[in-house]
């Protein structure tokens, strides 16, 4: 966007190199008018104005009080692109500048105006008369199009298989699939549109339905069982092609310190003798085992089946509530140290005699992170 410095320069420049925009005496008769005068006025809005003076001297125009234009002609007249004002525009300055109204001058821009009202009211019929259709619909017209073409690969199948010829077997509806672009979407939405001619026919060749046996008539049984096969391989193309096409959004990686950099923890404790494993370590595992040295209680958290631990701010996520447990230590300083593995985590949780209750999941700073596995 030009900015008012710009805007200044380019009129102090205008200025110097053509001198000031002509103006009229309101007054001053037509036969005093001088022709060189008004060709002069004229290059001078051809050589310094473009499109977008052009349009809001049009436009200013039609507002003054000396025309006739109503505000909805304005309206359909600022529809008009801009290539539509640079014909005409200068002489509706002019007239609003002073100029006397010579009536071929006035006519010629009375007719330019109509033009525009013209194409404005023009622009918003076809703006009102375009349809927006809805992806949903949009898909549903290309499915109904594409199964009419189908449905001709159908009527081919027939003959060929009224004729006794073995031509139908040149038709691969997978392929055909591939070679007009179908979309995943649309091959689900195929399969289900021949799905009830799929069970009709099956129905036809078990049942004993009369209705369908005289209309399947035309065919012998063979040719039947040959109708069915390839309708049966119809539906299973498109199932197929839908399930080769289907694209699957790939979850996002996302940075594990960036997971736990909210994680409050107690890197070590000198009184127990005993450091923190990283919080990112607990991404991804089955079971971590944590002490709180303020409360000299010990956690230990088991995922969930089939899931893996995880944290959420400060909380460890995905933990079995009915398995994981929490107990407070008796002489904490002697065996809190002591627990490297399984077997010495097994050894001093029974060694407590203490309610085991279920843990909340939130880490603080005074969490020491013992164990993970």
């Amino acid at each position: 966007m030009e900015g008012v410095w710009y805007m200044k320069m380019k009129r102090d420049y205008i200025k110097k190199a053509y001198g000031s925009e002509p103006s009229w005496d309101k007054d001053i008769p037509l036969e005093e008018v001088d022709a060189g005068d008004v060709l002069s006025s004229i290059n001078w809005y051809v050589t310094t104005s473009d499109k977008r003076n052009y349009k809001k001297w049009t436009l200013e125009w039609m507002k003054d009080k000396r025309s006739s234009w109503t505000d909805e002609d304005i309206d359909f007249a600022k529809r008009s692109s801009l290539k539509e004002f640079r014909s005409y525009g200068h002489y509706c300055r002019m007239l609003s500048r002073g100029f006397p109204h010579i009536n071929q001058l006035t006519d010629v821009v009375e007719t330019y105006i109509t033009k525009l009202i013209t194409l404005g009211k023009t622009k918003k019929e076809s703006r009102a008369d375009k349809v927006v259709i809805s992806p949903q619909e949009r898909m549903k017209n290309q499915v109904t199009e594409l199964a009419g073409e189908m449905m001709g690969l159908c009527d081919s199948v027939n003959e060929s298989l009224m004729n006794k010829t073995d031509d139908y077997k040149k038709i691969n509806i997978y392929k055909w699939l591939g070679q007009n672009n179908v979309g995943y979407r649309q091959a689900e939405m195929l399969s289900l549109v021949f799905a009830p001619a799929l069970a009709e026919l099956d129905e036809l060749l078990n049942g004993k339905d009369e209705q369908l046996i005289e209309g399947y008539s035309y065919l012998g049984k063979r040719q039947q069982k040959q109708l069915y096969k390839f309708m049966d391989g119809l539906v299973s193309d498109c199932m197929r092609y839908h399930a080769d096409n289907k694209t699957t959004r790939k979850k996002r990686k996302i940075d594990p310190k960036k997971v736990v950099s909210k994680v409050q923890y107690e890197k070590s404790s000198k009184e127990f003798g005993i450091k923190s494993v990283d919080p990112v370590d607990i991404l991804d595992s089955s079971k971590v085992v944590v002490y709180s040295t303020k409360y000299n209680t010990l956690s230990v958290y088991y995922a969930c089946v089939g899931q893996t631990l995880s944290i959420k701010g400060t909380t460890i996520q995905n933990f079995d509530e009915d398995k994981s447990e929490s107990r407070t230590i008796k002489k904490p300083k002697d065996i809190i140290k002591t627990i490297k593995n399984q077997s010495t985590l097994d050894k001093v949780w029974n060694s407590q005699h203490s309610m085991i209750k279920t843990p909340n999941g939130r880490l603080n700073a005074n969490t020491v992170i013992l164990k993970v596995f």
